[in-house]
């Protein structure tokens, strides 16, 4: 009878803690956006029987309750605290990696590699012989730091994804994949960031040198001014957050003899900076580099050569813009994943402004999941 009555006061009390939840989760503010995620939130959907129909209201409200869900921040960091208890190594994508590196899992998708690299090379086909074309590819931590990977993984080897690649890119385009240059790097330098997916300015640096050298072209001298900023958890901490994850620092590198002008076209914001400060202070800092992403930017320098040239990006390139600009005195970013709604294709771009030069800037792992190649005509 006592065993019963337990049973009971332990269902009651589970249901009570369930239902509790569930009340809180309703009264509670809905929250537009999450520092931790570094994105808009899903909001209470508005009902129609259109969207019945169509199946779109029970999927917005599934996605409406997991974003709102009550303490989610928290209820997310106590599954990574019990999951690193229980000496999981592996939780949402990332791999819990040796001296504090969290590393995203690559599983290769070839046949979407092959598609967007098809893109690519149509792309490149249809430019004037006269314009060169370039491709620096960017290792992910994944493959560069394999060594600070736990013993057992499921990772797919990056090496591999660059061998395909290789073997289906064109002619017309110059391939740059600097993996030694970034692995040798990080025997005595920081080249990714231990809590996000993006590479350091050092290996922001290591990349661009290793792009000139293989467009044979004379890397700038330059002497930079340095400024730190701490506290940096980045995009692979938020997917498994804990207290005890110790923070990033990051670089910023600035030449105090040149000069910029940035010009964000479809926002009509012109600045004379490649840095936007205000994020120093925020969760996403890393949206300090060229304060995020855009379809189109414009800007002009004093570097060195005269050439106009086009960078084909993911945010990989933001942390690479600082070297750029010591280099050439014009440069235009197209990012795909926001360029494709803009009137102007940009083979007509390259046309009408004069691009002497175009590279494509990517990370492994973007050219594997991104399916915005399509728009690139």
């Amino acid at each position: 009878m006592k065993k019963q009555l337990k049973n009971y006061i332990m269902i009651v009390c589970f249901l009570l803690f369930i239902f509790g939840f569930a009340v809180a989760s309703f009264i509670s503010e809905d929250r537009e956006f999450s520092e931790n995620e570094n994105r808009y939130l899903q909001q209470a959907p508005e009902f129609s029987w259109k969207k019945l129909e169509k199946g779109e209201f029970t999927s917005d409200i599934e996605s409406y309750m997991s974003d709102q869900i009550f303490m989610k921040d928290q209820l997310v960091s106590l599954k990574t605290v019990t999951d690193r208890t229980l000496l999981k190594n592996y939780q949402n994508g990332v791999y819990f990696g040796k001296d504090g590196y969290y590393l995203q899992d690559y599983q290769e998708n070839r046949p979407l590699i092959e598609k967007n690299i098809s893109c690519l090379n149509d792309f490149a086909d249809s430019l004037d012989k006269s314009v060169d074309v370039s491709f620096l590819l960017v290792p992910n931590a994944v493959s560069v730091m394999s060594d600070k990977l736990p013993a057992v993984t499921q990772t797919d080897d990056q090496l591999e994804s660059e061998k395909y690649i290789s073997s289906i890119l064109s002619d017309r385009i110059n391939l740059c994949f600097p993996y030694d240059q970034l692995k040798d790097a990080a025997k005595s330098t920081q080249v990714f960031y231990k809590t996000d997916h993006h590479w350091t300015a050092e290996g922001a640096k290591v990349g661009f040198d290793a792009l000139m050298t293989a467009m044979n072209e004379e890397i700038p001298q330059v002497s930079y001014n340095i400024e730190t900023v701490k506290d940096f958890h980045g995009t692979l901490y938020s997917k498994a957050p804990t207290d005890f994850s110790a923070a990033d620092e990051m670089h910023f590198y600035t030449n105090p003899d040149n000069s910029v002008k940035v010009n964000y076209v479809e926002e009509n914001k012109q600045t004379d900076t490649l840095f936007d400060d205000s994020f120093k202070t925020k969760k996403d800092k890393y949206s300090t580099f060229m304060g995020g992403n855009f379809a189109l930017t414009e800007i002009e320098t004093n570097g060195e050569s005269d050439e106009h040239v086009l960078i084909i990006k993911d945010s990989y390139a933001n942390t690479v813009m600082p070297y750029f600009a010591d280099k050439y005195k014009h440069i235009t970013m197209i990012d795909m994943r926001y360029y494709h709604i803009m009137d102007k294709t940009v083979s007509e771009y390259v046309k009408d402004n004069g691009i002497t030069k175009v590279i494509f800037l990517y990370n492994m792992d973007f050219v594997n999941t991104d399916n915005n190649f399509i728009w690139l005509e």
